[in-house]
């Protein structure tokens, strides 16, 4: 009997982290279906952590907003409303280098060339697989960089799916930049 209680517990072990595993982020997808409508939310705190079982990267949705958006203007940017969701992971740099991206290093996978951007003064494209952000998504990292906006236009590598690389344009400045773990800002 004891026997048969142990496989049940396996078993339940096992759907638990499936479930983790394979509906946690299509369940944060669904949400994200509703980022993109063109209404502005208000605030409301919802904690909650997933470690998926075969990665060690860790990130942690602090908050997710879930209320009237009656509360709030429609034409609000990212820079004057509250973020949808803040997160804790591992931000990264990378630069327009063969050997960090592709066979065109500086077209993003949105088809942005970053090389020419930087000539105009622009530095804010991040790359990231997180939640498959749409790109034009718009990033805050404030912790580093304070009120600065970053777009989604570029992914990572497949392994990485809970990071964020920064795209700088000077190797130096990446390379000191290292690897750090911070929040980010959704909106």
């Amino acid at each position: 009997m004891a026997n048969i209680s142990r496989i049940i517990n396996k078993i339940k072990h096992q759907l638990l982290v499936f479930l983790l595993d394979k509906l946690a982020p299509v369940y944060l997808m669904l949400v994200m279906v509703n980022f993109n409508l063109p209404h502005v939310q208000a605030t409301e705190a919802v904690s909650l952590s997933v470690q998926l079982s075969n990665n060690t990267d860790k990130v942690e949705v602090i908050r997710h907003v879930d209320s009237n958006p009656s509360d709030l203007p429609l034409h609000l940017t990212a820079e004057e409303r509250e973020p949808r969701y803040k997160i804790k992971l591992w931000v990264t740099a990378y630069n327009s280098l063969p050997g960090q991206t592709d066979s065109t290093p500086c077209i993003t996978a949105s088809g942005l060339n970053v090389c020419e951007r930087s000539n105009q003064g622009a530095e804010d494209i991040i790359a990231t697989n997180l939640m498959r952000l749409p790109f034009g998504t718009k990033v805050r990292i404030p912790e580093l960089f304070g009120d600065k906006i970053f777009l989604v236009h570029d992914r990572m590598n497949a392994r990485y799916t809970k990071r964020v690389d920064v795209w700088m344009a000077e190797y130096a400045d990446a390379k000191k930049f290292g690897k750090q773990y911070t929040e980010i800002e959704i909106f």
